[in-house]
């Protein structure tokens, strides 16, 4: 069977319905690693809108702000920062308000200050609060604020959509393997007496699986490759509505879910068909029918 050159036309549809079976669970586990990653590229970003600004004292040495915001500005937890002087800030304001506070005052009111965007694995409440204890001891640093209850809320409300998240995920995975599985297994089924066959006539059982095994590989690559080509497809139609939603989407990030694909169809195409072929070798042949 494995040796002809044209191939029957049931061998053709059932090679074709074996492929379209395991694209589209490949297809289902790649939204959802895809919808995955976004969820927790975009709970990252959120938690960094959750800033941190630094007021240095109005009075201190100038070569002491200087140090302070050198200090500040190469933390192992911040991204990046905005240095804002006291001058420039009084003009924006006084532009905001309309009015020149500073002639009534006599002086400027107000300090220094360094908007800080922190690092997204520095973004978190635990890992804040040791950074802010880290600035508030620099010398010259007058105040750090940030937003504690922000951040919390963010987190809180990320943790609650998490968990009934991967639940829904995890069921919808299972779904996806045990339709993947049955569609191996029905490919297989069809061909049963060939296997007993072949047992019966003295082949080896390793070479009555390499046959089955190599399909298994092959079917496994192209329904990854199919299954990634159609995910491409769905970001490229929602890059239409929302140009940035592909930033997240890097060269690399693509060429790793690519990877998993073809990885996780080699998998499950070689392991089910390995199992369903061993599954035949080891009943008797009155069990078949």
């Amino acid at each position: 069977m494995f040796n002809r050159k044209r191939p029957s036309g049931s061998e053709i549809t059932t090679a074709v319905t074996t492929t379209i079976g395991m694209t589209l669970t490949l297809l289902l586990i790649g939204i959802l690693l895809t919808i995955g990653y976004l969820g927790f590229h975009w709970g990252q970003e959120l938690r960094q809108e959750a800033r941190v600004q630094v007021f240095f004292q109005r009075e201190a040495n100038p070569e002491v702000l200087a140090e302070a915001r050198e200090i500040l500005r190469t933390d192992p937890a911040v991204e990046s920062s905005n240095y804002i002087d006291a001058e420039t800030a009084s003009r924006e304001l006084e532009a905001e308000l309309g009015e020149s506070f500073v002639d009534f005052l006599g002086y400027v009111p107000l300090a220094d200050v360094m908007d800080l965007r922190m690092l997204p694995e520095a973004s978190t409440s635990d890992e804040l609060r040791v950074a802010v204890e880290r600035m508030e001891n620099i010398a010259g640093v007058s105040e750090v604020v940030w937003q504690a209850e922000l951040l919390e809320q963010i987190e809180s409300t990320i943790q609650r959509l998490v968990w009934p998240l991967a639940g829904l995920a995890l069921v919808f995975l299972f779904a996806a393997l045990a339709l993947m599985n049955n569609t191996i297994r029905l490919t297989v089924f069809g061909r049963r007496f060939l296997i007993k066959t072949m047992q019966l006539v003295g082949a080896h059982p390793r070479s009555i699986r390499a046959p089955f095994i190599r399909q298994g590989l092959y079917y496994g690559v192209i329904s990854g490759a199919l299954a990634f080509a159609a995910i491409n497809s769905v970001l490229a139609i929602v890059q239409v509505e929302n140009a940035a939603i592909l930033d997240d989407f890097t060269p690399t990030i693509l060429a790793t879910l690519f990877g998993v694909l073809i990885s996780l169809g080699v998998l499950f195409g070689v392991s089910s068909t390995a199992f369903a072929v061993n599954r035949f070798l080891k009943r008797r042949l009155d069990t078949l029918h």
